[in-house]
């Protein structure tokens, strides 16, 4: 999953929208998402240049996704 303005990348036939955040829709491909096995993710912020796509903000800080892998710990 990456974070984009609107517009930025079409949307493919297997693209899933998982809900919104502050009225951003949040998308992934199907298949990632079945893989992984329905995780659930935590949308965060960042300090620093973001490490591939992202929506970047001004300040130097940008995005991130964390996904759950156990009770105890996530990973990005």
């Amino acid at each position: 999953p990456i974070c984009l303005k609107a517009g930025e990348l079409p949307l493919g036939p297997g693209d899933v929208c998982l809900g919104e955040i502050g009225g951003a829709s949040f998308y992934i491909d199907r298949d990632q998402y079945e893989r992984w096995g329905s995780p659930r993710f935590v949308i965060d912020v960042s300090p620093g240049a973001a490490e591939g796509f992202s929506l970047e903000g001004l300040d130097g800080i940008h995005f991130v996704t964390r996904t759950a892998v156990s009770s105890t710990g996530w990973r990005r």
